[in-house]
């Protein structure tokens, strides 16, 4: 493994890389900074599959768990990335280190997510830490953003993740997207009973491309058989979410036009 270090600045990043770098840092060939690390006695909270990487994301608390299944269902990032690097700056006369969640690229955009309970997010001490850590990240050319719990379990979002994410490895056919697409040349939107009615195509076929950014639901009505699925990004878009270029881009990809 490289490390890459990215200066000069206030502040220095320092990243590992799996593989041979390049000129240009990839976020996908990036391995967590340090190994996992528990915030109780009972270890590691768990691991999300992410198969759109092929590989498995480790949580350090129930809070991160549950931020990773939403990041994974309904983000379709370019990349992301677990404890992605070491932040090392000076402060008051201290040197000191932080590490960052995670790290979500879309395109040109790149995030830096602290996950926080809301508690510890509001305490004034952490605001006037993260302001700062907003400020150096900034001149890295990332942004910040504070992910509190409650944000993270907001409903229907979250059970409804739970329910799409149990078809993350259905395999649908070449036949099957093709009828599908098909079925969304006379109309943008259609309900989830069309496709449980209709030979040739499945609702777990249907969800599998909603989790891969081909298709969109409503993410906040509670998901049954009259929810609505289309070829754009419906009801409320809160973060996070495909931006709009990332839609497009991989809409066309897919053929969902």
């Amino acid at each position: 493994m490289n490390e890459l270090i990215e200066g000069p600045h206030r502040s220095k990043l320092t990243f590992v890389a799996s593989r041979e770098s390049t000129d240009c840092l990839a976020v996908d060939r990036l391995v967590r900074v340090r190994e996992p690390v528990s915030r109780s006695k009972s270890g590691v909270q768990g691991k999300v599959a992410d198969v759109a990487s092929g590989r498995s994301r480790h949580a350090e608390s129930q809070n991160e768990l549950k931020a990773f299944r939403v990041l994974v269902a309904t983000a379709t990032p370019d990349a992301w990335q677990e404890q992605p690097f070491f932040l090392e700056y000076h402060h008051d006369g201290t040197k000191h280190r932080y590490t960052p969640d995670i790290l979500v690229v879309w395109g040109a955009n790149q995030e830096v997510v602290e996950v926080k309970e809301d508690s510890e997010a509001d305490k004034p001490e952490n605001q006037a830490r993260f302001a700062l850590i907003r400020e150096l990240l900034a001149e890295h050319g990332y942004q910040f953003r504070l992910w509190k719990r409650s944000e993270i379990c907001a409903e229907p979002r979250l059970t409804n993740v739970s329910l799409l994410l149990r078809y993350r490895r259905v395999n649908v056919s070449a036949a099957e997207h093709e009828r599908i697409r098909r079925a969304f040349s006379s109309a943008p939107e259609l309900s989830v009973r069309t496709f449980s009615e209709t030979e040739g195509m499945t609702v777990p076929g249907v969800l599998r491309l909603v989790l891969d950014g081909t298709l969109h639901i409503d993410w906040w009505e509670p998901f049954g058989l009259d929810s609505r699925v289309s070829i754009t990004p419906i009801g409320r878009q809160v973060w996070p979410f495909p931006y709009p270029a990332r839609s497009r881009r991989h809409c066309q990809e897919e053929r969902c036009h």
